[in-house]
């Protein structure tokens, strides 16, 4: 037995290896589901940005670095970057390094990620790991009847008819683009895994899928793959609120709450509207950001700033929130049950505004019109709507039982109980892992 051998027979592979490079709405999820199969005795790693480190650490996580410590801003500028299909297999290289380490994964390990085309994702297939995607967004779920935001913005116009019948043709050639198959092709080949002349080629080693928010949030399209639909994974925080957030609540009680979230790097525009906004509606506000750079005070008492506070204990003592449009923050505000105002920049953003809307919880403020007057007059009409409190409050009930996060891990935990070769029984058993789709909690979301 040579010394590679001896070390991975002295080490303890982990019964569950989670991945995502991305910020802290995609990561924490991550982080909740595997803290609770540590509290349940299992033996999980997360592979994140060093960012994550101390968060996976405290909870017994093993830890990492997919990606150096940088900043989200720095992370998310790469990934939005002009080089070729960015998003596709983004950092497997890195991340074949953890793979490449003793005692990294034995045949029992479970992956669990969130995206198809993430770094973990061939590795995992190469290395014949049973693998859990996890869903955290509706916009991650193809529909050629219901297309995501801004793409279902077009199929409302005046050309939707048209836009629907051909949208079929364009999946087909998007999915065949050379420039996006020989990507796809330079990771897997090296790999040992054959080549492929789809995007949307066959995964053996996917076991499952589950949708990580409700789904009166998804609104699930007759087209849609059948898969459960767990809830939002908000898991409750032992942290307490800093004093200097404490302090102002109670000299500038119900205030607005600004934040970019941590994945953008360039909030001046933003915080400069929402100065502007607190001024012209004269109420408190909270900027939240780690990349606002502004002297102490030079707001004026109206305002404080912080890097972050845990939006789970802010949000119940604030009257609205201005934001992103983030998964984790638009689920934050639903669970506190406050109106919201998005103004998104991309990703899953300007879908998950577009739902806010139309469950009639909060309203979009495209970039371009962002200024202090638009969230303003967003924050009034929200505000003032004497609906709006039923509707919230319908929701956040919705929300308090859900147990997204436990429901997560039972899931993995049942595939962990499956027989550990992923190749020769997955082919009859994905559609019975995923599930049936959840019960509606509410019949009718739209009207809510």
């Amino acid at each position: 037995m040579n010394t590679r051998q001896t070390l991975a027979a002295q080490c303890q592979a982990p019964d569950f290896l989670f991945e995502n490079i991305g910020s802290h709405g995609d990561v924490m999820p991550l982080v909740a589901i595997a803290a609770e199969l540590v509290r349940r005795g299992h033996r999980c790693q997360l592979l994140a940005n060093e960012h994550f480190r101390t968060e996976a650490t405290a909870r017994g996580i093993g830890f990492f670095p997919s990606t150096p410590a940088r900043t989200h801003g720095e992370i998310q500028a790469e990934i939005q970057s002009k080089h070729t299909v960015p998003y596709l297999f983004l950092k497997t290289d890195s991340i074949r390094e953890y793979f490449e380490q003793p005692g990294a994964f034995d045949e029992r390990t479970v992956m669990v990620h969130t995206n198809a085309y993430g770094g973990s994702d061939p590795l995992a297939e190469a290395h014949r790991l049973r693998t859990v995607e996890l869903l955290l967004f509706p916009i991650r779920i193809r529909s050629a009847i219901a297309p995501a935001w801004p793409l279902g913005a077009q199929a409302c116009g005046p050309h939707g008819e048209q836009l629907l019948k051909a949208l079929p043709a364009l999946y087909r050639a998007a999915d065949r683009h050379p420039v996006v198959l020989e990507k796809i092709n330079s990771v897997r080949v090296p790999l040992g895994l054959p080549p492929v002349n789809c995007a949307l080629y066959e995964r053996p080693h996917v076991v499952a899928k589950a949708a990580m928010f409700p789904d009166w949030f998804g609104m699930p399209a007759a087209d849609w793959p059948e898969l459960e639909c767990l809830g939002f994974p908000l898991p409750a925080s032992d942290a307490r609120l800093p004093f200097p957030v404490l302090a102002f609540l109670q000299r500038r009680p119900r205030p607005i709450v600004f934040t970019t979230g941590t994945g953008f790097g360039s909030p001046e525009i933003f915080f400069k509207a929402a100065a502007a906004c607190c001024a012209e509606l004269d109420l408190p506000g909270i900027f939240l950001s780690p990349f606002l750079k502004t002297e102490p005070g030079a707001l004026g008492d109206r305002v404080a700033c912080f890097d972050h506070v845990e939006l789970e204990r802010l949000l119940p003592h604030v009257a609205a929130i201005v934001h992103h449009g983030g998964m984790g923050t638009t689920a934050r505000a639903l669970e506190a049950g406050i109106p919201q105002v998005i103004t998104p920049t991309g990703f899953d953003q300007p879908d998950n505004g577009h739902r806010t809307e139309v469950l009639g919880v909060g309203r979009v403020v495209p970039r371009a019109q962002m200024s202090g007057a638009t969230f303003a007059a967003a924050l009034r009409e929200q505000l003032n709507d004497p609906e709006q409190p039923a509707r919230l409050a319908r929701y956040r009930s919705a929300i308090e039982g859900s147990r997204a996060v436990e429901r997560a891990a039972d899931l993995l935990q049942e595939i962990a109980r499956e027989s550990a070769n992923p190749i020769e029984r997955c082919q009859g058993n994905v559609t019975r892992l995923r599930g049936s789709a959840t019960q509606r909690i509410l019949s009718n979301p739209a009207t809510g």
